[in-house]
């Protein structure tokens, strides 16, 4: 199954959940068209639909169908993407079918007896609301998306109750042996293989913001002892500066060359001299230097027994809503998705 991915630079169990208007299981049919399903009634015209399908009886709103269609179709324009009308056709297709399967995911929930806590789901809203710098950019983001804080709140427990669902009846089934994450470790063991990083931190001083002069200040401020974080949260031009000049862990070629050179030539709490690039002066720190490793089974077993059995769930999801479509009438209302 796909997911269509749309906002970026967000953590991904905060993504997991705002998005579930998108929905998390998009039909692998998508690629080659999704089949239709038959509709013993006579299908309504758009023009008087107000739901595009029926599960079991309950009714999938028009209103929600086109909701999560704007969005995806804002979100391509967003990242410079035109949608043709025949791919634009096809999205609904594929968005109709994952609406269609999350109800029958829900379906399924209900009849097997699971519910959520709502102070489960109230802390998943925190949790988002805490990747906002404050609490009106979190309502400012949730009204461009075309959402309530209640709508939220339903997708969220939504979420969180398939998700149950799948974890009781697919992922609790799934055993993973020794031999398996052994054979797995084996086959990719190349992916394991940690490149040569230096942790650091730095303090950047523009061009335009004083320049050279500035950062010898800066350096002679350093050398008569003050402290380096102090500087860089009260000097720094780059946004990490914030954190006392933080970089957190990075490899060669993911910065600058003259940058890179210098933070790979020093000792672990050695200071560099002024180091100039494209974006100004910089002064490094590095703090920790790791050579080239591959991680061994033993740091990575937990990681590799998730990755297996992740990888079994998803190829038991599609034949389980499979099943699901034989235990729960389905219709669909939207004639242009048949």
């Amino acid at each position: 199954m796909h997911s269509i991915t749309i906002f970026k630079n967000m953590p991904a169990k905060a993504f997991l959940l705002l998005v579930s208007a998108l929905i998390l299981f998009v039909s692998s049919a998508a690629a080659d068209g999704i089949p239709g399903h038959d509709s013993p009634g006579e299908s309504k015209s758009p023009e008087t639909l107000d739901y595009v399908a029926i599960v079991n009886d309950k009714k999938i709103p028009l209103e929600e169908f086109q909701l999560n269609v704007d969005m995806v179709k804002n979100s391509y324009y967003e990242m410079g993407f035109r949608l043709e009308d025949q791919q634009l056709d096809e999205l609904k297709k594929i968005i109709l079918e994952s609406l269609i399967e999350k109800e029958l995911l829900l379906q399924e929930s209900i009849t097997m007896g699971i519910e959520i806590d709502p102070a489960a789901i109230e802390t998943e809203i925190d949790t988002i609301r805490d990747n906002f710098p404050d609490a009106a950019g979190f309502e400012q983001r949730i009204t461009e998306m075309g959402y309530t804080l209640d709508f939220l709140r339903r997708e969220i427990g939504s979420n969180m109750t398939i998700e149950a669902l799948i974890e009781q009846e697919l992922a609790s089934k799934v055993n993973v042996s020794d031999d398996a994450v052994q054979s797995f470790y084996n086959d990719k063991i190349e992916s394991f293989r940690v490149p040569e990083q230096v942790k650091a931190r730095h303090i950047l001083v523009r061009h335009e913001s004083g320049g050279r002069e500035k950062i010898e200040e800066i350096m002679q401020a350093i050398k008569d002892g003050e402290d380096f974080e102090e500087l860089a949260n009260m000097h720094s031009d780059c946004p990490s500066g914030q954190n006392g000049g933080d970089l957190g862990y990075f490899s060669r070629g993911q910065m600058v060359e003259p940058f890179e050179k210098a933070a790979f030539s020093l000792e672990v709490g050695e200071v560099s001299d002024i180091v100039e690039t494209r974006f100004g002066f910089h002064i490094i720190k590095v703090e920790d230097h790791q050579a080239e490793e591959i991680k061994t089974l033993e740091d990575v077993k937990d990681d590799v027994k998730d990755e297996i059995r992740r990888q079994e769930v998803a190829s038991r999801l599609q034949p389980y809503i499979e099943s699901l479509k034989q235990k729960y009438a389905v219709e669909i209302m939207l004639p242009e998705a048949q």
